[in-house]
């Protein structure tokens, strides 16, 4: 299985509902191969939270300064 196939699998079983044990029980794929996409899938996850913080934070700044 390619990288970006298991990626995009993993994405799937995510939206799905399934915790990280979970996956790791249903994919078949070597172990190192899943446990580095999910690790890629959580620095994704954090790296938007981030941006979403910053823009909030921004967000909140403009409107204090309307008022």
């Amino acid at each position: 299985m390619d990288h970006n196939k298991l990626s995009t699998q993993l994405k799937q079983l995510i939206k799905q509902g399934y915790s990280k044990d979970e996956i790791r029980n249903l994919i078949i794929a070597p172990r190192a191969m899943v446990e580095q996409a999910l690790c890629e899938l959580q620095s994704q996850y954090n790296q938007q939270q981030q941006q979403a913080r910053i823009l909030r934070g921004q967000a909140d700044f403009a409107i204090s300064l309307r008022r």
